[in-house]
């Protein structure tokens, strides 16, 4: 049977004047909006099932939002929550309920469910015969592994394609893995990040067309060359930045899109499954991680700034503001939660056509995504940040070079910051290894 598709983005842009997130060093109001904010939404139909494809201009989301956000769609269109891939772009220019719903964003985030599950309704509505095609480019030269630098970092550029009758654009959808961090610290203004600028610029080209970008495995790949302690880049995080990549990322989506061949079938396919992530073992105590907070704090200090200081990039903001992030707050969190049950982490594996998607939750680090691609055969895409945010899930290298680090040295940034994604992943090395073991296994399936 004819595929069949449909497309549509919803404003999810909060109102001005909410505190900011995902910046620690950023503590201030917005008082503006650079970009706006959107949820964008693809749901296809072979004719024997539905699926649907959303990416969110947030940093995360926590369950109850992605347990909202289920339920509607379901309600509305019928979608089970198996074949819902729910992707955050993480965006850090965002309102912050990464892990939590804050008092003040109770209303907004209410609202911010409703939004997304109506634009899936809204796609929905707008079925119509389409067909749809699959290309892979790459964007060297735009990324860097932050822990290792010298280390290669997958640079895929996976592009699916879906045009109405007459070659009509539908929808274009990207997947990539790098943080979306651009847009610095610097700024009080609500932003799409690169991947914002990334669709508008697909948008603008391809007139009626939404542009979704799907995070790929990017938990530890930073844009440009802003590995953990280089005081030296030129990239400080300003708008023009975030244009230039959005535009490379774009103008490559575009080159793929051109050369896709496309089709008008396609067989839809999802299952799903959970994994238990192991919690990290600490070697110190809870008690010994409240002494060393504690003392921490007085010692440096309290951290007020309604934005980062001037001449800050997230390569070394922690080195240059150890009160925020080197006070022991982290390494009292590990304690606390070590001997909690392993966390049970959803996973999903969804085929459209010739293409299968592997979806986790998380930020994934970059060689765990890449091995889930390699093992899992020719067509497979990562989408990592999906459903609700879990935290860091870390390569083994990284937790081994930390291992014996004592309590008193671990909360050093100086020395290291490097480590940050692994220093405060609730997961074992281990967990990584099982996710990607699930994953593979789950993606063979579908």
């Amino acid at each position: 049977m004819t595929l069949k598709a449909g497309a549509a983005r919803a404003t999810v842009t909060p109102p001005v004047g909410y505190t900011m997130g995902a910046w620690g060093l950023r503590q201030g109001r917005s008082t503006g909006v650079h970009r706006d904010l959107f949820a964008r939404a693809v749901v296809l139909d072979d004719g024997r099932s539905q699926v649907a494809l959303v990416s969110m201009d947030v940093c995360g989301i926590p369950a109850e939002i992605v347990k909202a956000v289920r339920a509607r769609v379901e309600r509305l269109t019928g979608i089970p929550p198996s074949h819902l891939l729910l992707n955050s772009t993480h965006n850090h220019t965002t309102p912050d309920f990464l892990l939590g719903i804050p008092t003040e964003l109770g209303v907004y985030a209410a609202m911010f469910a409703e939004l997304v599950a109506g634009a899936v309704s809204e796609a929905s509505n707008r079925l119509q015969p389409a067909s749809i095609g699959f290309g892979q480019g790459a964007l060297p030269g735009w990324t860097v592994n932050r822990q290792y630098r010298e280390r290669p970092v997958d640079t895929g550029v996976g592009v699916m394609t879906i045009n109405a009758t007459g070659a009509r654009p539908i929808a274009r959808v990207v997947n990539f893995a790098c943080h979306g961090v651009c847009d610095g610290g610097q700024y009080l203004e609500w932003s799409g990040d690169f991947a914002g600028k990334m669709s508008a610029t697909l948008e603008a080209w391809y007139p009626g067309c939404v542009a979704l970008m799907v995070q790929g495995a990017a938990g530890d790949i930073h844009p440009f060359d802003w590995w953990f302690g280089n005081w030296e880049s030129r990239h400080m995080h300003t708008h023009e930045d975030t244009a230039s990549f959005g535009r490379a990322l774009a103008a490559e989506a575009a080159r793929v899109a051109e050369s896709c061949e496309m089709k008008r079938n396609a067989a839809l396919a999802a299952v799903s499954d959970s994994v238990p992530l192991p919690r990290r073992k600490v070697s110190w105590t809870v008690r010994q991680a409240e002494e060393v907070h504690r003392k921490l704090k007085k010692d440096l200090g309290p951290y007020r700034g309604d934005t980062w200081p001037d001449g800050t990039t997230t390569a070394i903001a922690a080195m240059r503001v150890p009160a925020l992030y080197g006070s022991g707050a982290n390494e009292l969190r590990l304690a606390q939660d070590q001997d909690k049950p392993p966390v049970q982490a959803t996973i999903q594996a969804m085929r459209i056509g010739q293409l299968r998607i592997s979806i986790s939750p998380g930020e994934l680090f970059n060689e765990l995504g890449h091995e889930i691609k390699e093992r899992g055969g020719p067509g497979v895409w990562v989408a990592s940040y999906s459903y609700e945010y879990a935290g860091y899930i870390s390569t083994r290298k990284p937790h081994e070079a930390i291992a014996q680090v004592p309590l008193d040295q671990i909360v050093d940034q100086d020395k290291y910051r490097r480590y940050y994604g692994t220093t405060t992943s609730p997961f074992s090395a281990e967990a990584g290894e099982a996710l990607v073991d699930a994953c593979v296994e789950l993606v063979k399936e579908v």
